[in-house]
């Protein structure tokens, strides 16, 4: 009999005789339990310990998946514990280079005032030992107790002056590094180093650039883009994260969002301890990095992260030639900036007073917006005016991704559709014809039985004056929007709200931002308003579908509409529960809450 056993992160072949037989099945029957083998890529390998390939001391793999004798015919793949040992290794050798450097800004760095304050961490220590080492690459954390990695490595001592932090760049990074440090800094620290915290000037890049010898070529919400000049000229670039200034600049579309530090008034925010802070700063920064194995490093908005993701998976696969596409003229004149609409938001048919006993049940979809990006095909290269059009290709399964002038009759004249729930496109009208420009999930929408939540319109009635139509689809956000929802799931499991928030505000921002121009000229490509507004239509086609479905299977139709969301007045003695759908998958409802059906207005939002 043969046996394969595990140990250690090594794997050794047993040739068993009768009685080795015998004693291992004994230990397998008394001792053992079935489990999976698993283990990591070479790819996930990589990015988790943060570098760009294998380093040269790391070790065999565990295991080969496919056939070694064909050249790229074969998977490597490494054991967690073999990971996990390589990195205690590193973090050890990293923390005993710090204590050995001659370097005269990090011998300066790594001592206290009196040289013997207790509340010096000792350099070369580990503060905590849970978070893995994937973003130590990138960041370090400057606190009243000595410069940290999220890790938990203490890399030097506290900072002694602000002009130092050249010199701590030059000895942690080198003089070429791959990506552009992060060099964090809490309250405290700022204040070893003379910063008037408690009295800030109204001209913080003029006070970050004289505190720490740089200039600052951007700011917001307490991130300062800084350059460096080396004794012989040479220029480096760094981003200084002041934590405590983290509130400021907060963007519109999410009031209270202070990136890394949590939302303000809420659990998520940050602890007045610096310690605790910190610990809670450096685990967030290192599970950001693991999304998706691509190594992201945090930003003052969360929509660049999303864009790094995005970048980060295009960069790993066989990515296609993707180009800005700003709407066309004509489309921007006619449609606004309300290209393909949500639910209508003032879509309420309450009365002030319930008719007898009753409750209201919120429900919503479970990220909503990520659930169409993932499975949307999306349109890429160059769109084309069309003035003949063939509505026949509606009846395609997979019809061309387009912008389309669609004129509607009122839809008072279209059978079947009821006033107790919204028109399929927010722009009809029941007693006139409308113009709309609509994507072409719109048009597979409108044409969607009237039992499915759609119009029942027929491809052969569709009256389409004009179109842009995109030469090539693909599910291009299906990786991104993958990766997101597997960290989303993880999330759940841990229950923790902090990175359940984080991601939320990846796909949201993101996607909401991709329908903008507010690109810097290097990610130009990220500008896509056609996708999201497709994004849009799906996440109402699916919305008007499942409040169809209830109606037919229950006779309830909803009272009022809020973005995704729906809001049902049940009678009192309804279970709540045949309205959930009973499924975590993203794009399923769920009861969000129930309450007393004599409230006049909910205080909840639906949330995409």
């Amino acid at each position: 009999m043969l046996y394969r056993l595990t140990v250690g992160g090594r794997t050794y072949r047993i040739d068993a005789d009768a009685e080795t037989h015998d004693i291992l099945q004994w230990i397998i029957e008394s001792k053992g339990k079935p489990e999976n083998l698993t283990g990591l890529s070479r790819q996930q390998v990589v990015a988790r310990i943060g570098r760009s390939t294998l380093p040269t001391d790391f070790p065999q793999q565990d295991m080969t998946i496919g056939d070694e004798s064909r050249e790229n015919g074969f998977w490597r793949g490494w054991f967690d514990d073999t990971v996990k040992e390589w990195e205690e290794r590193a973090i050890n050798a990293a923390a005993a280079a710090a204590e050995t450097s001659a370097d005269e800004a990090a011998d300066e760095a790594q001592t206290s005032e009196d040289g013997t304050s207790p509340a010096v961490w000792p350099v070369k220590s580990r503060q905590w030992t849970n978070i893995p080492i994937v973003a130590d690459p990138r960041v370090a954390i400057a606190t009243s107790r000595g410069i940290i990695k999220p890790s938990g490595v203490v890399a030097a001592g506290p900072m002694p002056s602000g002009d130092l932090l050249r010199e701590f760049l030059v000895w942690n990074w080198g003089p070429n590094p791959k990506q552009s440090p992060q060099m964090w800094f809490t309250y405290e620290a700022l204040l070893g180093l003379g910063v008037p915290m408690d009295d800030l000037p109204d001209d913080l890049e003029g006070l970050v650039a004289s505190t720490f010898a740089c200039e600052v070529t951007w700011s917001q919400s307490g991130w300062f883009t800084c350059r460096f000049t080396d004794h012989d000229g040479t220029k480096r670039k760094a981003q200084i994260v002041l934590i405590p200034l983290m509130y400021l600049d907060q963007p519109q579309q999410r009031p209270g969002d202070m990136g890394i530090a949590g939302i303000e008034g809420t659990p998520t925010e940050l602890p007045e301890d610096e310690l605790e802070a910190v610990k809670i700063v450096a685990d967030r920064i290192a599970w950001l990095a693991s999304v998706g194995d691509a190594g992201l490093a945090p930003a003052s908005r969360w929509a660049t992260v999303g864009a790094q993701l995005l970048d980060r998976k295009r960069q790993s696969g066989r990515a296609k030639q993707i180009d800005a596409c700003p709407l066309p003229t004509d489309v921007i004149v006619e449609a606004g900036g309300d290209l393909e609409p949500t639910l209508p938001v003032k879509w309420d048919n309450r009365n002030h007073r319930a008719r007898g006993s009753a409750i209201e049940v919120q429900v919503d979809q479970r990220a909503a917006y990520l659930a169409s990006a993932g499975q949307l095909l999306l349109g890429y290269g160059k769109p084309k005016e069309l003035q003949q059009i063939k509505t026949d290709v509606f009846h395609e399964q997979r019809p061309p991704f387009g912008l389309w002038r669609l004129n509607l009759p009122p839809a008072g004249q279209i059978d079947g559709l009821t006033k107790k729930l919204p028109l399929p496109h927010p722009g009809m009208r029941w007693d006139e014809p409308t113009t709309l420009w609509v994507t072409t999930r719109c048009i597979q929408h409108l044409t969607a039985p009237v039992e499915s939540g759609g119009a029942g319109l027929g491809a052969e009635e569709l009256d389409i004056s004009t179109a842009w139509v995109w030469p090539e689809q693909q599910r291009l956000l299906r990786g991104w929007s993958d990766a997101l929802r597997a960290k989303l799931l993880e999330a759940g499991e841990l229950d923790r709200a902090d990175y359940k928030q984080m991601i939320k505000a990846i796909y949201t921002t993101y996607l909401g931002r991709m329908a903008s121009d507010k690109w810097p000229p290097y990610q130009r490509e990220h500008q896509q308003p056609a996708w999201y507004a497709a994004i849009r239509a799906d996440t109402r086609f699916r919305a008007l579908r499942y409040a169809a479905r209830i109606a037919t299977d229950h006779g309830f139709y909803p009272v009022a509409a809020e973005l995704d969301a729906w809001i049902y007045r049940l009678p009192a003695d309804t279970d709540p529960a045949i309205l959930d759908e009973n499924s975590s998958a993203n794009g399923k409802y769920r009861v969000k809450w129930v309450r007393d059906g004599k409230a006049e207005q909910a205080d909840d939002q639906g949330g995409n």
